[in-house]
């Protein structure tokens, strides 16, 4: 029975919901939303075309220059209907997107023929009035009953907002506590033992002011907060696919260095922006004010400079404005009163600058090191709007001068933009002193390294010169006792009485011996008669054809099938010498070489015997000595074989040795005899290497009088006045090239010459002749081309690297200026809010890269501007306001979180009213730096290129030193949420189970815990004795935690190092975990010290270790 009455009820809804849909249309509900969402941005508080606002009912009423919009109770009349409708000549509204969908354009049919009834409406304010666009001042400090809050005047602006809202203050933070949060807010690690203690410890008026002086001198501090101004800054190393680079570029951790060095240096925050977006202008000359422009080095983009421009656009206008101006790239923006034209005009600030990569000091290679940083390369590159944001569609006829955006123009004396003209070593990096003076060490080490070259190319002449002439003159192998041939055979014809087959399918055929049978067996073809003792056999084949080894070669000392030397070529890849006795066959090792071998190639074999000597050589290269491992036999024969190959012989030879006669006994000796043409062939060479040798000093003389040339002519060219001898100096130098030129083709021709010798002499291992003969080939043609040129007069020489532009536009320089100067309201703003939510964990603004009329208004507006003020009045500098705001009463207040009954938490539970301190978990940089830190691990070295993030673990480097990019990333930092590269003007926190298992599961963490257990045990004493394990607990509670343990602490932890100890006494019950990363650190094994290992290891996985309170 209950669903007819749930029917009953639903009818009776809808029916009055169609009946108020009929008769009645809310202004607020129905009307309103479609006004603001699709016509109030050209027609409301930012813009009014033709003088009409629809922002509000009875603006729409008023109407504009045609008339009135809307007419109550009239639809014919009403200008607003023909609009949205595109009727009577009235051209569609929106004339962009989606036109009004029939319900929406019914709706206002309807409220229009009721009477257009709304609500009084206040009028949305001029956006050019809002609070952020106007210059801030100090007001006067509110009175505060409390004296304790009188002393700072942040105190005096939180106070009054206290009473104003009825919340009260939270009591002070606890010493120990402050203390901590101090040290992990200026330098992000917490303080150790003794220096909690000496502060404890310091009763005197001021002890905790002169630890903040101490922190803020600190090295540490330029650290700490680099790393938050790097995450407003978007700082990120290069990123890209394998060594190419896609996105930032390598080299950009000068700029990290540099953010560190003036953070320290407390430069003021004013010269930092202007150093950053125009140090090439500002400081042309200064290499550590050029590292500043990584700034805008950062948002370099390979494959499309449009988005490298809009990035850039986009965070200089967050990050020092706190301005969305990116919103008005493809129409005008929809809350702020920035029209797209301000967005290209914003534009043509950066239209000219480009990226390069200065070398540096001792470094020749850009690519291994530089200074990579920013100039203006393209100086009349024009900047066009682009219509709808599409750079497919750039409004070409109509090019933008760059300029603030107009909001602002009345706020500021007009923009001077002045072109700068820059030195003659900022446009011309090879001009500088430096660079220079590399040039002609280098020069003359050319020269240096030329002559030791040349004095080795005459030593090798020399000896084989003597070689020569002591072979010749040998009274051991006098000219009568060469080789006497016993047999050769060129196999024009079948010589059936000189070859015996064994097996295979040998054929005489075309003047070629050819073996045709390819299987996995020896086929061989013997000498019918006996050789001689010690002999040479010469024989050239080629391999036709088989499946995988494709062996062939010759063997000697054949006694029978299974007793014989052989040597082969194999198309595997090597040439091999065996022996094969009693049918066994041996590999030796020592005799084999790897060599390249092909098929369908000739090659000439020649094996030496004499005793149990052996020699080898391919194509006249000796390859082989080996001494074989028995007495050869009295009597044996010669063959030819092959194995799992076809094959095609032209000749062999087999001659007798001279009794006695030497062999080389190790390939590399230089061989005290086989042949007179191999010494003659080794002497060509050297006469060759010799020749060129000679001309690569006279290219070295060439290039020390060219280089001494360029610099006399660039001297002349860039004296101010150019000199009158710059002309002929010019001419001088362009000669001098062209002469360097010239010995260097000469040169290239000689080395050829040679290359092309050696590749002759030993084609075994030397590229094919072929390729030598083109080689030379190409060298003469470039020698006649330089020659040629020699006859050409000119004024043109190659500069000592590449020129740029003489003059920057200085229109970066110009907006530097104007952002950093007194008249903007926006910049000083912005910068404190950055600092106060890095302080306090939430920002005065909560849109921080947002202060137009989309974002949130101020909490504490007065002492925003207070701050923006005061920040300007200490020239821009930080280090002030950051003591401002620690010293204050507000930064001192206790974290507690008070009962959920407590009026303040009642009536203000985000705690933006400041009632209390807020906590919260460390940043991923401050965890891990934090675990270092408290262990002692702690590296204190400064700057350098970026470490591999795969050294995380095992570096204890600080973790700003990390390369950090889209994909380089270290995975433990990215538990924590380390800052993304895209944008971080703000921190995301998110609490989830996997940090907690990152910490107990790292082997870093667990590696520290080891090591400062072992330093603990050694201070506090290292026995088993409840007294000495309380001390260590009290000790380790200090150290990591800042704080003394609770008795339950205490009573818990002594209780677990016990049990743990006991645990680890018997081995045997224990589990070994079979997965998890490995700490560098062994465990101790002593089971009490790996308790108190786990102990440490536990109260670096505490709660209250990473977080901030």
């Amino acid at each position: 029975m209950a669903t007819p009455v749930v029917l009953l009820l639903t009818s009776v809804v809808f029916m009055s919901r169609a009946a108020h849909a009929e008769d009645d249309v809310d202004y607020t509900q129905d009307i309103k939303p479609i006004l603001s969402r699709r016509c109030a941005t050209c027609h409301g508080a930012v813009k009014q075309k033709n003088n009409l606002r629809l922002d509000t009912a009875a603006l729409a009423i008023k109407g504009g220059d045609a008339g009135p919009a809307v007419v109550p109770g009239d639809l014919e009349g009403s200008l607003l209907l023909d609009a949205v409708q595109g009727t009577n000549g009235v051209r569609r509204m929106p004339p962009e997107g989606e036109p009004l969908s029939a319900e929406q354009i019914e709706l206002l049919k309807k409220w229009i023929a009721g009477g257009a009834k709304a609500p009084v409406e206040a009028v949305p304010q001029d956006p050019s009035k809002h609070w952020s666009y106007q210059r801030p001042t100090k007001a006067p400090l509110p009175a505060v009953a409390s004296a304790e809050w009188s002393r700072n005047p942040i105190d005096a602006f939180v106070a009054s907002q206290h009473a104003a809202r009825g919340v009260t203050a939270s009591s002070p933070a606890p010493r120990n506590v402050l203390l901590r949060r101090l040290y992990l807010d200026l330098v992000g690690v917490p303080p150790n033992r003794e220096e909690l203690q000496t502060f404890l410890d310091d009763t005197s008026d001021d002890a905790y002011e002169k630890v903040v002086d101490r922190l803020l001198q600190s090295p540490q501090y330029g650290e700490r907060w680099g790393r938050h101004w790097m995450d407003v800054w978007r700082y990120s190393d290069w990123d890209g696919f394998g060594a190419e680079v896609r996105e930032s570029k390598p080299h950009i951790w000068r700029w990290r260095d540099w953010i560190v060095e003036s953070l320290n240096a407390d430069r003021g925050y004013d010269r930092l922006l202007q150093e950053m977006l125009a140090g090439d202008e500002l400081a042309p000359d200064d290499p550590a004010t050029l590292r500043a422009t990584g700034f805008l080095v950062r948002n370099w983009f390979s494959f499309n400079r449009n988005v490298w421009l809009d990035a850039t656009i986009e965070h200089t206008a967050k990050a020092f404005l706190g301005t969305t101006l990116n919103c008005a790239r493809c129409h005008d923006h929809m809350y702020d009163p920035i029209t797209q034209p301000d967005y290209y005009q914003f534009r043509a600030f950066f239209e000219a600058h480009d990226v390069r990569t200065d070398r540096i000091p001792g470094q020749p290679d850009s690519n291994k090191d530089g200074l990579v940083r920013v100039f203006d390369a393209h100086p009349t590159n024009p900047t066009y709007l682009f219509h709808r944001g599409n750079e497919k569609q750039p409004q070409s006829d109509t090019p933008l001068t760059a300029a603030i955006p107009a909001l602002f123009q009345s706020q500021a004396p007009p923009l001077a933009i002045e072109p700068v003209a820059l030195s003659p070593q900022a446009h011309y990096p090879g001009f500088r002193d430096f660079q220079q003076a590399e040039t002609l060490a280098g020069a003359q080490a050319q020269f240096d390294a030329a002559l030791a070259k040349r004095a080795e190319a005459e030593t090798r002449l020399q000896q084989s010169q003597k070689a020569l002439t002591d072979f010749l003159a040998s009274p051991a192998v006098p000219p009568s006792a060469a080789p006497e041939v016993v047999f050769e055979d060129n196999f024009t014809e079948k010589k059936a009485d000189a070859w015996q087959v064994e097996n295979g399918d040998w054929t005489w055929t075309d003047g070629k011996l050819r073996q045709s049978l390819v299987q996995n067996a020896w086929t061989g073809l013997l000498h019918t008669q006996p050789q001689p003792t010690d002999l040479q056999i010469k024989a050239r084949f080629k391999s036709t054809g088989g499946v995988q080894y494709k062996s062939v070669g010759v063997c000697f000392d054949q006694v029978d099938a299974g007793n014989f030397v052989g040597v082969y070529l194999s198309v595997s890849g090597k040439v091999q010498l065996f022996h094969r006795e009693q049918g066994q066959d041996s590999y030796p090792e020592a005799g084999m070489a790897m060599l390249k071998v092909e098929q369908g190639r000739d090659y000439s074999l020649q094996v030496a015997v004499v005793g149990r000597q052996v020699n080898v050589w391919v194509d006249d290269a000796l390859l082989i000595a080996y001494q074989l491992p028995k007495e050869r036999p009295a009597q044996g024969r010669i063959g030819l074989w092959t194995y799992d190959a076809s094959a095609e012989f032209s000749q062999i030879s087999v001659a007798r040795l001279p009794a006695g006669m030497p062999l080389v006994a190790k390939v590399g000796d230089m061989p005290q005899t086989v042949n007179e043409t191999q010494l003659r062939s080794a002497l060509a060479g050297a006469e060759k290497q010799a020749v060129a040798a000679e001309k690569a000093v006279a290219t070295a003389v060439a290039n020390r009088v060219w280089t001494q040339a360029r610099l006399q002519a660039d001297k002349a060219e860039l004296a101010t006045p150019p000199s009158p001898l710059a002309k002929e100096l010019a001419q001088t130098a362009a000669l001098a090239e062209k002469d360097h030129a010239l010995r260097l083709a000469e040169q290239q021709v000689a080395e050829a010459d040679w290359k092309l010798t050696e590749a002759r002499r030993t084609p075994a291992n030397a590229p094919p002749i072929m390729v030598a003969e083109q080689a030379l080939a190409a060298a003469v043609k470039a020698r006649d081309q330089a020659l040629e040129a020699v006859r050409q007069p000119g004024e043109t020489y190659t500069k000592f690297g590449p020129v740029y532009p003489a003059t920057s536009t200085g229109r970066r320089l110009a907006l530097a200026r104007w952002i950093t100067s007194s008249n903007n309201p926006l910049t000083a703003r912005v910068a404190v809010n950055h600092i106060w939510l890095r302080h306090l964990g939430s920002p005065l603004v909560p849109t921080v890269f947002d202060f137009g009329l989309n974002g949130k208004p101020p909490t504490h507006p007065e002492l925003l501007d207070w701050l923006a003020v005061e920040l300007q009045e200490q020239g821009w500098r930080m280090k002030p306001i950051h003591r401002l705001i620690v010293t204050s009463q507000t930064y001192r207040q206790s974290s507690s979180l008070r009962s959920a009954d407590d009026p303040s938490r009642k009536s203000d539970p985000e705690n933006m009213l400041l009632w209390r301190f807020n906590a919260r978990r460390l940043e991923a940089e401050a965890v891990r730096d934090s675990v270092l830190a408290v262990a002692g691990s702690l590296n204190p070295q400064q700057g350098g290129p970026e470490i591999d993030q795969g050294e995380g673990l095992t570096n204890t480097r600080r973790s700003l030193y990390f390369r950090n990019s889209k994909e380089k990333k270290m995975t433990f930092l990215d538990a924590f949420d380390r800052p993304n590269v895209v944008d971080c003007y703000k921190r995301s926190e998110s609490i989830v189970p996997q940090q907690a298992l990152a910490q107990a599961n790292s082997p870093l963490t667990l590696a520290e815990a080891r090591k400062l257990a072992g330093r603990l045990s050694e201070q506090v004493g290292a026995e088993n004795e409840e007294s000495l394990v309380q001390t260590f607990v009290n000790t380790a509670f200090a150290q990591i935690l800042s704080r003394p343990p609770t008795a339950g602490e205490l009573a818990e932890c002594t209780g677990f190092v016990a049990a743990q100890t006991v645990r680890y006494s018997q081995p045997e019950g224990l589990t070994k975990f079979s997965t998890g990363g490995a700490a560098h650190v062994p465990p101790s094994q002593s089971p009490h010290q790996r308790a108190r290992e786990n102990l440490i290891h536990v109260l670096l996985n505490h709660n209250d270790f990473v977080t901030l309170r």
